[in-house]
Parts: C-alpha cells; sequence; structure tokens
C-alpha cells in the first residue's frame, strides 16, 4: 500500500472520529440528560453542568486527533521518526490522562450520588480501560520513536 493511500485512510478514520466525538458531545449528552430528566425530574438542574462536562471530557480527545493528524501527516516525507513525533505521543499520552482523571472523578460523582445505573457504569469502565490503554501506549510509542529519531540522527551523522 502506498503511504499516500494510508495516510488517507489513517486521516479519513480520524476525521470520523472526531464528527462522532462532537456527536456523542453535542447531542448525545443533551439527548441522554433529556432522558433522565423525564425519569427523574429531580435531576433536571444538573442538565446543563452535565453537557458542559461532557464536552469537557470530549476536548482531550479532539485535541489528541488534532496531534495525530499532524503525526499521520509526517508519514508521506518519511518523517515519521522525529523528536516532533515523539513530543506529540508524549502529549496524547498526557491529554488521555486528563480525560482519564476526568472520567473518573465522573465516577466518583455518580457513585456519591447514588445514580449510576448499569449501562452508565459498563461505559465508565470501558472509558477507564481505554483511558489506561491509551496512557500505555501513547507513553510506549514516545519513547519508541524518541530512540528511532536518535537513532536516524546518529547514523546521519556517521554518514
Amino acid at each position: 500500500m502506498k503511504s499516500t493511500t494510508a495516510v488517507k485512510m489513517l486521516k479519513t478514520v480520524l476525521l470520523i472520529s472526531a464528527l462522532v466525538i462532537l456527536f456523542l458531545a453535542c447531542w448525545g449528552v443533551p439527548g441522554f440528560m433529556g432522558h433522565v430528566t423525564y425519569v427523574r425530574p429531580s435531576l433536571s438542574p444538573w442538565v446543563a453542568p452535565m453537557i458542559v462536562y461532557g464536552a469537557l471530557i470530549a476536548l482531550p480527545v479532539l485535541a489528541a486527533i488534532a496531534l495525530l493528524w499532524k503525526v499521520f501527516g509526517t508519514l508521506t516525507n518519511n518523517e515519521a521518526f522525529s523528536l516532533a513525533n515523539a513530543r506529540r505521543f508524549r502529549q496524547i499520552a498526557w491529554l488521555a490522562a486528563a480525560d482519564l482523571v476526568l472520567v473518573l472523578i465522573l465516577a466518583a460523582f455518580l457513585i456519591i450520588s447514588g445514580v449510576i445505573p448499569a449501562f452508565i457504569l459498563l461505559c465508565i469502565l470501558a472509558a477507564v480501560y481505554i483511558g489506561v490503554v491509551a496512557v500505555i501506549v501513547f507513553l510506549v510509542l514516545s519513547a519508541l520513536v524518541k530512540n528511532a529519531a536518535e537513532l536516524k540522527q546518529d547514523s546521519e551523522l556517521t554518514i
């Protein structure tokens, strides 16, 4: 497969992912909160804060997508193994960690308030798992790309 084709496919996945995240933050969370207040009208004061919180959780994901867009842009020029990409992967790891903290805060709030149906608990557990995996994967990728960039630089200096 040509690198330009691969980059187009990867960027398409990123674009679709960004649209899904925006859809969830702008329509999914408000729609779910509408359902929650229909079932439990006493929770209506929490609609606006939860919509804001949903957007806040989406922001690190969108920032990570933007960083990955830049990383994928380096593939066609054979610049994937660069210190800039290592830094981007490390930034993505920290964004994943920030999102993980936001999800854990939400989980703690829901547990303390006693409002945690099985579906929401399952979603939170999935988000925590994905967050932990993302932090580990992107920290490892950062270290690997940094090592490769340093080896590449050393070999260029040798020639």
